[in-house]
């Protein structure tokens, strides 16, 4: 009875959530029709809402094949991915170390070496994880870049693949936003995802095995002939009720339950997270619901315009180089345009022409002018003009080139913090994962200094995007550093007293990206500069005992001459 009962509320609430989205999908799917043809099938998937079975012909049928069809200009399918790679080099660049890790509180104090040095060897067993293909972490994050670029929303799933034979502790899975149904919690953090996806029955039997799916899905998996037949399957994970009052276990914060659809079964049992399995990604939120608008939303009446005059253009051309032709009413046959192709009666007596090229005015370098202009419209839209900002001036100066970064930095800032809201549960997702299993106890390879007992950590982002931000600092730091140098050539040189040259380094470091390895230890720093200032106190001891010596030398010496000197003899004398 109690399967039952969860079974009616999981499913009440699926048709709540699909009604709230609804007006989501008519966006969507302009978007899709229009700037990026390959991504789900929304307009398959508008149908669940009413109870009808929608995902057999969303599996079947080729999007990208499909809607081409209605695109007569590539503008927007190249700004989509001009400007998602573009993002994706900003924010998760493949070839760098794009996040840290450092101490939650922060009122903590600074990490000794020790503890950086274990936050440091945590960040790159986190990266080096991700670039293992067997995880899919690359083409899944892919994915979802490309999806907050052009549908404001994309989903990643985070699961624990040990026990599913996959060699790393963590894989991801790019998951379709036309699957997915989320709802937001007061805080506007999403933790709620209602998942309606399909599986054939021979591959429902394989997950979830025959003694748990229902009578039906087993007897189609047994059949050859209906064993590829699609089954939909609703995965609801949401935060449990009774979490809070200590009713169930920590690591069970998040319900899971896997339904059949058609047939209201429960799959097995009801089951849990500890932490939620969905990172949400947004482009830019305004509020708190659950999706966010992506920058094709302001670009989408100018795709579509462009999109119409692009096809009229194209009629333009095919008149002008195909014009109609306009002939007597006197029974002339159809004219052949073939090379040497005579056409009998179509000369008068008088050698006129007795069929005319129709021709009405038609520009097409007017038509071309209005296009391009639409599509610098776009480009200027997607922030395609952001990426060429130094290609166009090769030739300016290193502190030129860093103030125009500075600028692309301040114009993607928003939107990058805003997708480092879900790296940053992404990882503390990661790092949930990984101490469930163990990977922090004592004896492991991760086991962390006894000084981060019992203290948490959170990540720190230092992508290229972070960096550009960043590079006002640099830059007017080189200008401080440029005026002491001209004070101290100018007869001051005390201005260059004032200056801190680790601090200047430190910033350079963490301004250019540099690794934290080319740096010597503090206590290595400090020894050696103890040392050399003891090595100088010594050099400048044995200089003044030396300049005494030569003094008393010198005394000496001057009385003996004295003595010997007749002048000084006979004035001694006359005395």
């Amino acid at each position: 009875m109690a399967d039952y009962r969860l079974v009616d509320q999981r499913l009440d609430r699926f048709h709540a959530l699909a009604s709230a989205r609804a007006p989501w999908e008519s966006h969507w799917l302009d978007i899709a029709r229009y700037a990026v043809a390959d991504v789900d099938r929304f307009d398959m998937a508008i149908g669940t809402r009413s109870g009808r079975s929608t995902l057999i012909n969303a599996m079947a049928e080729p999007a990208a094949g499909t809607r081409a069809r209605e695109i007569y200009d590539q503008t927007s399918l190249m700004a989509v991915d001009r400007g998602a790679s573009g993002f994706l080099s900003l924010i998760t660049p493949q070839s760098e170390k794009w996040h840290g890790m450092r101490l939650a509180d922060p009122f903590a104090e600074e990490a000794s070496d020790e503890e950086q040095r274990w936050l440091d060897k945590l960040r790159d067993y986190l990266h080096m994880m991700r670039g293992n293909p067997t995880t899919g972490f690359w083409v899944a994050h892919k994915s979802a870049m490309r999806g907050i670029w052009s549908l404001g929303t994309s989903v990643l799933y985070v699961e624990e693949s040990l026990r599913r034979g996959v060699p790393a502790p963590i894989s991801y899975r790019p998951i379709p936003l036309s699957e997915c149904y989320l709802a937001a919690n007061f805080e506007g953090v999403v933790d709620t995802n209602y998942r309606l996806f399909g599986l054939s029955a021979a591959q429902c039997v394989a997950k979830f095995g025959g003694d748990q799916v229902s009578a039906k899905t087993r007897q189609m998996a047994d059949d050859p002939k209906r064993k590829d037949q699609i089954v939909e399957i609703l995965h609801a994970v949401e935060p449990r009720e009774d979490w809070r009052d200590g009713r169930v276990a920590r690591e069970a914060q998040w319900s899971s339950a896997y339904i059949e659809r058609e047939t209201k079964h429960l799959i097995g049992r009801e089951s849990g997270f500890f932490s939620f399995p969905y990172i949400v990604h947004h482009w830019n939120r305004t509020d708190v619901a659950p999706y966010a608008e992506g920058p094709l939303a302001l670009a989408i009446a100018e795709i579509k315009s462009l999109n119409m005059l692009s096809k009229q253009a194209l009629k333009a051309a095919q008149q002008a180089v195909s014009p109609a032709w306009g002939t007597i009413d006197d029974g002339i046959n159809r004219i052949n345009f073939n090379p040497n192709a005579v056409n009998p009666g179509l000369v008068s007596k008088e050698g006129r022409l007795l069929a005319q090229p129709i021709n009405g005015g038609t520009r097409t370098d007017f038509a071309e002018t209005v296009l391009n202009l639409k599509r610098e419209q776009i480009k200027e839209t997607l922030y395609v003009n952001v990426w060429q900002i130094l290609i166009q001036n090769p030739n300016m100066t290193a502190t030129e080139a860093m103030i125009r970064a500075n600028e692309k930095g301040d114009l993607l800032g928003p939107a990058g913090n805003s997708v480092q809201g879900g790296l940053s549960r992404m990882v503390d997702r990661e790092i949930g994962i990984l101490e469930h299993m163990g990977a922090f106890r004592q004896g492991m390879p991760l086991e962390p200094p006894q000084s981060l007992a019992g203290r948490s950590i959170s990540v720190r982002f230092t992508s290229p995007l972070d960096r550009l931000q960043m590079s006002s600092e640099l830059v007017g730091a080189q200008r401080v550093v440029e005026m002491a140098g001209v004070l101290a050539q100018a007869g001051k040189p005390t201005a260059l007293d004032r200056l801190d040259e680790d601090e200047i380094l430190d910033l350079a470091q963490e301004v250019t990206g540099a690794p934290r390895r080319i740096f010597k230890t503090k206590e290595a720093v400090d020894a050696a500069r103890q040392q050399a200032a003891q090595a100088q106190q010594a050099a400048m001891m044995a200089q003044i005992a030396e300049q005494a010596g030569k003094a008393g030398q010198a005394v000496v010496g001057g009385m003996d001459a004295a003595a010997l000197s007749p002048a000084l003899q006979n004035m001694m004398g006359a005395g």
